[in-house]
């Protein structure tokens, strides 16, 4: 039987959304009681998560060993748990001997974005993937315009991130993304460019298109197995 390999652990509150999302799916096309055949491969995150801020130059490698641990599993696909990430996988996916497909994010967006014939969307994310060009580029240079939250707003979400990463949610985040699409409300979607967003808007109604990667992810590699 066909399997997913997951790199989780970054953070663990997301990565749990990602094997319920997978098994959800398994469940749903399979029946009975069927779950999704999975490779979870969780790591330490801080030490990677340390260095986001100064030291940038060693994650690359570091996520490079800790991707061929997980490819050395044999999985048939595999994903990352974690946008930013992408970034530097960006950066050594090259050095990478194998066949073993990825479900990209940052491709899958774009793809999905295009195909729904959107214009326009409103980045989400950590401080660092609204402000880097690692995601909002490939988007652009596709045509698609991007939005990025003011600076203040930035910091907020910022804030909030680090708050969903432990697993806690509360009501001020839930007031504060509702009024953000309100305020955002003339985008044609809204992407969830971090994967602990989803744990505070999947409690939200709103009638702005959600773009949500890790749904994009789990459905491009449950796709891979079938």
């Amino acid at each position: 039987m066909k399997r997913i390999g997951i790199l989780g652990g970054t953070a663990y509150p997301s990565t749990a959304l990602y094997y319920t999302l997978l098994n959800k799916m398994a469940n749903e096309k399979w029946g009975g009681y069927h779950s999704c055949p999975i490779i979870l491969y969780s790591i330490d995150y801080h030490h990677i998560k340390s260095r986001y801020a100064n030291q940038w130059d060693e994650i690359p490698n570091i996520l490079k060993d800790e991707v061929e641990n997980l490819l050395m599993l044999q999985p048939d696909c595999f994903l990352i748990a974690n946008n930013t990430l992408h970034k530097a996988y960006d950066q050594i996916k090259h050095e990478f001997l194998t066949n073993i497909p990825m479900s990209h994010s940052i491709e899958l967006t774009k793809s999905h974005i295009l195909k729904n014939n959107m214009k326009k969307v409103l980045l989400l994310g950590t401080p660092f993937t609204m402000e880097d060009d690692y995601f909002k580029s490939p988007l652009q240079q596709a045509g698609i315009e991007v939005i990025i939250p003011n600076q203040e707003e930035i910091a907020k979400i910022g804030a909030f991130q680090s708050t969903l990463a432990t697993g806690s949610i509360t009501d001020e985040m839930k007031t504060f993304f509702i009024q953000l699409m309100e305020d955002y409300s003339d985008v044609d979607g809204v992407i969830l460019g971090c994967t602990e967003l989803p744990l505070v808007f999947n409690s939200l109604d709103t009638n702005l298109p959600i773009i949500d990667t890790m749904v994009l992810q789990c459905e491009d590699a449950f796709s891979k197995i079938q």
